[in-house]
């Protein structure tokens, strides 16, 4: 079975979590940006990552327009996941019955630009400060349950 890792991702939290299960999983790996119809059939599971603002996950309307086979789709943003309203996450994205993962980042802002660190400081009354709360051990879930649709 062949696995393809896609990923968007603005200050390369989402990367790293997109790398790591790449490794994992012995799966090729593809920014969105490379992604066309012909990948997509190629590819038993589709597993793909964005980063999230306002509860959207980026680059995932355009993996569910090429309708993948199997598809997990996993969201990496600065809030810690016991903050995060998931259900909310899912509706919003209509996720339906599709396998989702929040997965904590962090904060860069020399990547995030003007309009995001603007945001950052209007809801946390804080400038944005560079912080890595990556884990690789929070892929754990995903990568059992793709081993086993493999």
């Amino acid at each position: 079975m062949k696995t393809l890792i896609t990923y968007q991702s603005k200050t390369g939290f989402t990367k790293k979590y997109a790398e790591w299960i790449s490794s994992e999983l012995n799966a090729e790996l593809k920014e969105i940006k490379d992604i066309n119809d012909f990948d997509i059939n190629d590819y038993d599971l589709i597993i793909h990552g964005g980063w999230i603002m306002g509860g959207m996950i980026n680059g995932f309307n355009k993996i569910k327009k090429l309708k993948p086979k199997r598809l997990i789709v996993f969201a990496v943003g600065c809030t810690p996941k016991e903050k995060v309203n998931i259900s909310q996450i899912v509706n919003v994205n209509n996720l339906g019955d599709i396998p989702f993962f929040y997965y904590q980042g962090g904060m860069n802002p020399k990547k995030m630009g003007f309009i995001g660190r603007t945001i950052v400081k209007m809801v946390t009354k804080e400038k944005p400060i560079f912080k890595d709360t990556t884990n690789k051990e929070n892929i754990k879930g995903l990568v059992i349950m793709a081993k086993k649709i493999q």
